[in-house]
């Protein structure tokens, strides 16, 4: 998965998952966003849980935020599909698409290629798409059967993995990436266990087509073991070892959906901070990796009926009789299959390796090559409008730019809520409100995290992530200086006080008979462990994270590698001026700093050496 899953994330997740999600009912429907959206799903035995379908990220089990309202359209999905039973969950020809099949024959249909697409059929026929599309090898449109987009699975055998390689005119990495679905990552996985060089044409390696299809299956077979590994430079997550990265993963799931869970949660920045002109040209991108595809497929086909000119003009003259004598039935000839054979049109189509290709049975064999062959220059010329296309987007994107002028930096998810890294590394989180306590304690705090809170008015919540770091009672003491930092004690200017921690099984939602919980508010059962003479004092530093440079508030004694800080306690001076007075000090925009102090009013009490020399 790298920004979307993969065909091999596909097969991971349904042979790992598929028979737990057997027989689970639909209860509910959520619509996240445009293009996101929640089953709720529930079985007695695995009880009830959220399955996240994503039409440009994929499918896994996922707390995605839920709107309090539902819309329109997730309440037309509650009427199809409430209370509908799930009696199967399959990957279509090992491509990336999912099929969901109801015990009323409805299905629901996942298609994660180009913008993505959901589709809900009834007895094989399209009654709802997302997005409603002609293509030339099918049509995607209600009322129309329901055709996927791949009609043969390239790792069925080696036969048909072999067929697709041998009349491939790319390199074998690119034939496996495209071809034989496995995307670039993979395709370079099984290339490099095979000690194959990824350039190679397939020509060139005809001989070593079983060795790499066995390595291909090798990666098929790992990735059900149910793990999953995450690389933060490459941004991506696999549920195989990617032993061509030659290097460790950052981190190892021995869970695959706890992987997925985690790449949702941490959704590389980059990509949901793109501007509709940089969408515009990944769409155009897109494009034209479709139209390259197709174009190689026509000109592979054309180069076919040149060299069995004879055999198609037999063809064209079978179907000819077939339908003179009311007969046009499918068959098969020269094993490829013949079907749609239509009268009104005098058309008919050829599979080849998995694209429809219409002909014509009234024109001759030399016209339909040359139609083929002029299908393929469409398809060059379509690439080179949408080349041309690029650049001209690209222009708006310097107009875009010289308009914004100076230019604001990535903003990262964590800084929807008061955040800091301990001494030791762990990232704690506290919250800025009743919504977003909520929603850091449900969507964010795991098993084996920390909760911590104060006795205060105002108290956040705040949860100390472990994430494969242990958490030491330094970090302990640093998360409890913050929480009641960020509590009414600071601007009470209140130099002391106390917090306490405890495990996340002792945080709930369910009150005692006759007490009500409030929204942002927990109750928390059992042994609080209190940390006493807790001092109000925080730092305020600019840290390096992923390259850029972010405001961070701490507890003054938290270790950073940071060379420029700020030191400050509770006092007199208004929250806006002190933030003007600090932003100076640290060369930041005002409105960075307005963002992480707690309430009320703050005093400077000293500078980092750095800052001081500078003055």
């Amino acid at each position: 998965m790298k920004l979307k899953e993969s065909s091999l994330d596909f097969h991971a997740f349904i042979a790992i998952y598929g028979d737990t999600i057997l027989n689970s009912f639909i209860k509910k429907v959520y619509q996240v966003n445009q293009k996101e959206f929640v089953l709720q799903i529930y079985r007695s035995d695995v009880k009830k849980r959220d399955f996240f379908i994503s039409l440009n990220k994929g499918i896994g089990f996922y707390d995605a935020e839920k709107p309090e309202e539902a819309t329109q359209l997730s309440m037309l999905f509650r009427k199809q599909l409430s209370e509908k039973r799930i009696v199967g969950i399959e990957q279509i020809n090992f491509d990336r698409v999912v099929r969901i099949t109801l015990h009323t024959g409805q299905e629901i249909i996942l298609e994660l290629f180009g913008g993505g697409n959901l589709i809900l059929t009834d007895n094989g026929k399209i009654v709802f798409a997302m997005e409603q599309h002609v293509y030339k090898t099918r049509k995607v449109q209600i009322g129309e059967e329901y055709i996927p987009p791949a009609v043969i699975n390239p790792v069925a055998d080696l036969e048909t993995f072999s067929g697709i390689l041998d009349k491939s005119s790319a390199s074998i990495v690119k034939t496996l990436a495209t071809r034989v679905n496995l995307g670039g990552e993979i395709a370079e996985e099984a290339l490099y266990r095979a000690n194959i060089e990824k350039d190679k044409m397939p020509s060139e390696i005809k001989d070593q087509y079983q060795i790499l299809y066995d390595s291909i299956m090798e990666i098929i077979g790992e990735s059900s073991k149910n793990n999953a590994f995450y690389y933060e430079a490459e941004e991506l997550l696999s549920p195989v070892l990617l032993t061509a990265i030659n290097k460790e993963p950052d981190v190892k799931f021995e869970d695959f959906n706890e992987g997925i869970d985690f790449y949702l949660k941490h959704y590389p920045e980059n990509e949901k901070n793109k501007s509709s002109v940089e969408r515009r040209i990944e769409s155009q991108r897109r494009s034209i990796e479709e139209f390259n595809k197709l174009m190689q497929v026509y000109n592979e086909f054309g180069n076919y009926l040149k060299m069995n000119f004879p055999q198609l003009q037999k063809l064209i003259n079978i179907i000819y009789n077939n339908v003179k004598r009311n007969t046009p039935e499918d068959f098969k000839y020269m094993d490829m299959d013949i079907s749609d054979i239509n009268p009104g049109k005098n058309t008919f189509a050829i599979n080849y390796n998995g694209t429809k290709i219409i002909l014509n049975y009234r024109e001759s064999a030399g016209n339909n090559i040359n139609y083929v062959f002029n299908t393929a220059k469409d398809y060059k010329g379509k690439i080179e409008g949408a080349e041309k296309a690029i650049e001209e987007t690209k222009k708006l994107i310097v107009k875009e730019k010289q308009k914004a002028g100076k230019k604001k930096r990535v903003k990262y998810w964590f800084e929807s809520y008061h955040w800091f890294i301990s001494s030791s590394g762990n990232m704690i989180m506290a919250g800025r409100d009743a919504k977003t306590n909520e929603k850091l304690v449900k969507k964010h705090m795991s098993d084996d995290d920390i909760y911590v809170h104060a006795d205060l008015y105002g108290a956040p919540s705040t949860v100390i992530k472990h994430e494969g770091i242990e958490i030491t009672e330094e970090t302990i003491k640093e998360a409890c200086i913050f929480s009641i930092s960020l509590s009414r004690a600071w601007p009470a200017g209140i130099g002391s006080g106390t917090a306490y921690w405890v495990y996340p099984s002792q945080v709930s939602k369910t009150p005692e008979s006759g007490e009500f919980v409030s929204k942002g508010s927990w109750i928390v059962r059992g042994k609080r462990n209190y940390v006493l003479n807790i001092p109000l004092e925080l730092k305020v530093s600019i840290v390096d994270y992923k390259g850029n440079n972010i405001p961070m508030i701490s507890p003054a004694e938290t270790r950073t590698e940071s060379k420029k800080w700020v030191l400050i306690k509770p006092g007199n001076e208004k929250r806006s001026v002190a933030a003007e007075k600090i932003a100076k000090i640290l060369g930041i925009e005002k409105s960075e700093i307005d963002s992480i102090l707690p309430p009320g009013g703050s005093i400077v009490v000293e500078n980092s050496k750095e800052i001081k020399e500078l003055s």
